[in-house]
């Protein structure tokens, strides 16, 4: 299983890089601190908050979102812990982005790739796919927790035995559910037990005064109660909880918004966490109470539903019929026809060579219960007799899924991705209310709409996740393509509430800023707000407009689209890379995780901490993997296994233990893997220029189809009385390609931006481009296209004509790797623009053409900072900046 590299993933990443690289520096200053006043005898008192001050820097030399202050976390035995949250919609990968954040905080700020990750969930289904998915060996999230643990990652429940040699040896990772832990009286629970199989957290029995240091070390950890309530030599419980709070854990807090609590709060971080890490689509904050102060989510970065409807990761629009009066099996009878249709489409689709989906049906009832079944409310079973004689559906094409009975656990349907999977239709009531996942459902059919729209609201995120978590593209009517988009059936429902519902349940899985695409269907199925065109102005409708793209010329002469990784990557001469300023740079004073282990014994002088010893052969670094983990960037297995090799001897020669090198093996993978990442970023961009001064690569006009042909027409889902785009004057637009253009499909940068250039003069005509694989594109030296935000055409009096695509970017992204790789990717294509009117070759242009006509054109391309707006968009307009 493979993941693209998404732009909001690698943003989310590059937050908490920010994050960690602070975090580090501030926790050595209070480190250092702390070992100069105990170097003088001094208590370590007014010890800084580097979580605190970390936060504080991050703010001012980055800004976070809302320009939010820090709200400080303290562990059980009143440490600072360290807390961040991303905030990021439901279907936008929260498990792959922790697991691709646990390689940094272990690699970056725990120094080690060894330890303890406490991964709390809230429920029973995030549960269990939670643990399927890191259990297997051939999963992309296995495979990331892998790669930072040099393939030493151990997956445990809280019922498993737990050794202090595991953590010394291996990445331990513990799935539990927030229930498990979440009790008032935790005596009771089995993981605050001394079950007989925790071994090596506390000292062995008999050892008083290191039970007594231990428990005068971490206050917080529960002990054996005498009966009397006193004891001269407290014994603290080798229990699974204990261990925690002593190891001190990285917590993984997936859906943050559900320990907000004070209970839930106290529970997380009475384990003593090193750090925390919340995932969450809805943070909350927690309003002050009189002996309670109030809690606010530290949020480091905000992912839209936009920004996941982009990359292709949730199906939208959400297509609603609410049915207000009819039989229930009418109901279900319009929800069946869309199936039957989608599942036509769906065949037509992988015939053309598409990719293999099975639409389902889920459908929400009344009750499940046996003895409700003649209750007079619709059953689970009514819809399963409905779907099998009047559908034609057999007993194993309809799973249940209810509190009674759960037909998904079969082995026949636990992968209903499968060909082998029979399931067309799914019955339930609130079973998949939340955590359930499935992209193959596409219809919800809510029977149980009426008077309950909240179980509807729970339900609508079942529906929203897009197969292979890519768009299909495939239209299988104008304009319209039935595998991108989700639809709800909702039976005897008020329009007005459910709408309400399905906008409510939007926003409750983050994606608050989709609503307004949400199209309604009148009962006879008509969908007001259908996809509908909007056509181009007069002046401009018989215009065709060619933008040129970025190709790869082959010996033969013939062009194609330009591909980094197949024009570029294998010519990169790794020989040439310095694995020894890699090796002179890695701090030698790296730290193992000390501050997630303590262990107290009696010894010849008193109580003494014992350092977990690592065996040799468990810390051995394990070159095979290392080289098998830089794969992707260096193919040839022998030049790879020369790099390690080099990197590893580099060390040694600086002084490294085998042990040392061992212990920080993730570490040094992590840092090997950045350093080659910036190795090929270097050497591409140089052959990419390379390419393009002698011709291999070529950036103009082809002629033909080969170059970008804007569109005649675009398509809305908004009503045609929605609030329309005006100028600056209050008028109408007077440039826009297109007309009109509506408030909503821009954000309010973009809206100030449209209109400074809609009010200038030079202007001949712009548009806003997209995102989508029919949106103008450019490439580069990297993987994937960028796609400027703004095109238009300028008029320099009676000079030949300018094109010019803007990227536009918020300020508080002035400097980021992403902005600058754009910024440098648009100026030498700027420079680099072949200005011939065609390419040698090529056959003559179209009469009326713009950008193909016989006359050379002028091409200027730069990132625009919105903040800039004023003071350099002028000047780029009149041609004479590129910024």
């Amino acid at each position: 299983m493979a993941f693209r590299e998404l732009a909001y993933q690698t943003k989310a990443l590059a937050a908490l890089d920010d994050w960690l690289e602070r975090l580090v520096e501030e926790r050595v200053e209070a480190d250092d601190y702390i070992a100069f006043q105990r170097s003088r005898g001094r208590p370590a008192s007014n010890v800084p908050d580097f979580p605190a001050k970390a936060w504080e820097r991050l703010a001012a030399e980055k800004g976070v979102p809302g320009g939010r202050a820090y709200s400080p976390r303290q562990s059980g035995d009143g440490q600072p812990v360290p807390n961040v949250t991303l905030k990021v919609p439901t279907g936008g990968g929260k498990t792959y982005l922790a697991c691709a954040a646990l390689s940094r905080i272990f690699g970056r700020y725990i120094g080690a790739n060894t330890g303890m990750v406490l991964w709390i969930v809230p429920n029973e289904a995030i549960y269990s796919q939670t643990l399927k998915a890191l259990r297997d060996r051939d999963h992309a999230y296995r495979q990331t927790l892998d790669r930072a643990s040099a393939n030493r990652t151990i997956i445990l429940e809280k019922g498993d035995p737990l050794n202090h040699a595991d953590l010394a040896a291996n990445l331990c990772v513990m799935v539990l559910m927030l229930q498990s832990s979440n009790r008032e009286n935790q005596d009771s629970l089995r993981l605050f037990r001394d079950r007989g199989d925790v071994h090596g957290f506390v000292p062995p029995d008999g050892e008083q005064a290191a039970h007594a240091a231990l428990r005068e070390a971490i206050p917080n950890l529960s002990i054996y109660d005498l009966g009397d309530g006193t004891a001269a030599w407290p014994m603290v419980k080798a229990s699974m909880g204990n261990a925690m709070r002593i190891v001190r854990p990285v917590v993984v807090m997936d859906e943050g918004q559900r320990a907000v609590s004070d209970l839930a709060f106290s529970t997380l971080y009475g384990f003593n966490p090193s750090l925390v890490l919340e995932l969450s689509a809805t943070p909350k904050d927690v309003v002050a109470r009189p002996n309670r102060p109030g809690r606010t989510a530290n949020i480091i970065c905000e992912i839209s539903g936009r920004e996941l409807e982009s990359e292709g990761m949730i199906k939208m629009p959400m297509n609603v019929a609410p049915l207000p009066a009819g039989e229930w099996q009418a109901t279900l009878q319009a929800a069946w026809d869309k199936l039957t249709d989608l599942e036509r489409v769906a065949r037509e689709y992988e015939g053309d060579g598409g990719r293999y989906i099975r639409p389902i049906l889920l459908v929400q009832v009344e009750r499940t219960g046996a003895e409700q079944a003649d209750a007079g409310y619709i059953h689970a079973n009514d819809a399963r007799d409905w779907l099998k004689a009047v559908a034609g559906l057999e007993d194993d094409e309809i799973a249940f899924k209810t509190a009674e009975r759960n037909d998904l656990d079969k082995p026949e349907n636990r992968d209903l991705l499968s060909r082998r999977s029979p399931v067309r239709a799914i019955i339930t009531k609130a079973a998949l209310a939340e955590g359930w996942d499935c992209p193959f459902a596409y219809v919800l059919c809510a029977l149980a709409a009426s008077g309950n729209e909240s179980a509807m609201t729970q339900l609508v995120g079942r529906i929203l996740r897009q197969p292979h978590a890519t768009k299909t593209e495939y239209f299988a009517g104008e304009g319209v393509a039935p595998l991108d988009e989700c639809y709800v059936f909702a039976h005897r429902a008020d329009t007005a509430a459910t709408v309400a519902a399905i906008k409510r349940g939007l926003e409750n899985d983050g994606l608050g800023d989709l609503a307004r695409d949400v199209h309604l269907s009148d009962p006879g199925g008509a969908t007001a707000g259908a996809p509908r065109p909007i056509a181009r102005r007069d002046e401009f409708k018989a215009v065709r407009i060619a933008l040129p793209r970025v190709f790869a010329i082959e010996g033969s002469g013939h062009s194609r689209e330009l591909d980094a990784e197949t024009d570029l990557f294998p010519s990169i001469d790794w020989s040439a890379f310095d694995v020894g300023a890699l090796a002179d740079r890695l701090p030698q004073d790296a730290r193992p995780p000390d501050s997630q282990f303590l262990r107290l014994r009696a010894g010849d002088h008193g109580v003494e901490t014992d350092t977990a010893a690592v065996l040799a052969s468990e810390a051995a670094f394990d070159t095979a993997y290392a080289v098998r983990s830089i794969g992707d960037f260096v193919p040839n297995v022998f030049c790879a296994w020369g790099i390690v090799d080099g990197l590893i001897a580099g060390l040694v020669e600086r002084g490294w233990s085998d042990e040392l090198i061992g212990r920080l093996s993730g570490f040094i993978i992590s840092e090997l893997r950045t350093d080659l990442a910036a190795e090929r970023d270097r050497q591409a961009a140089l052959l990419f220029a390379a390419g393009l001064d002698d011709g291999t690569i070529h950036f103009g006009l082809r002629g033909g189809d080969e170059d970008w042909i804007a569109p005649t027409e675009l398509w809305t889902t908004l009503p045609v009385d929605a609030p329309q785009l005006s100028a600056s004057n209050g008028g109408p637009l007077e440039r826009s390609l297109f007309l009109p253009i509506y408030v909503a499909e821009l954000n309010d940068p973009e809206r100030k931006f449209a209109v400074y250039l809609d009010r200038d003069d030079a202007v001949r005509w712009w548009h806003r481009n997209g995102a989508t694989p029919k949106s103008y594109a450019l490439r580069g030296w990297r993987r994937g296209n960028v796609y400027p935000d703004f095109l238009f055409a300028a008029l320099q009096g009676s000079e030949r004509d300018r094109i010019v695509v803007i990227e536009t970017k918020g300020e508080q992204l002035a400097g980021n790797p992403d902005t600058e790789y754009k910024r440098a990717l648009l100026k030498l294509l700027s420079d680099k623009f072949d200005r011939t009117p065609l390419h040698r070759g090529q056959t003559p242009p179209q009469e009326g053409s713009l950008g193909l006509e016989e006359q050379a054109f002028d091409f200027n391309a730069a990132v625009v900072l919105f903040g800039e707006i004023d003071a350099k968009l002028p000047a780029v307009i009149r041609g004479e900046s590129a910024v």
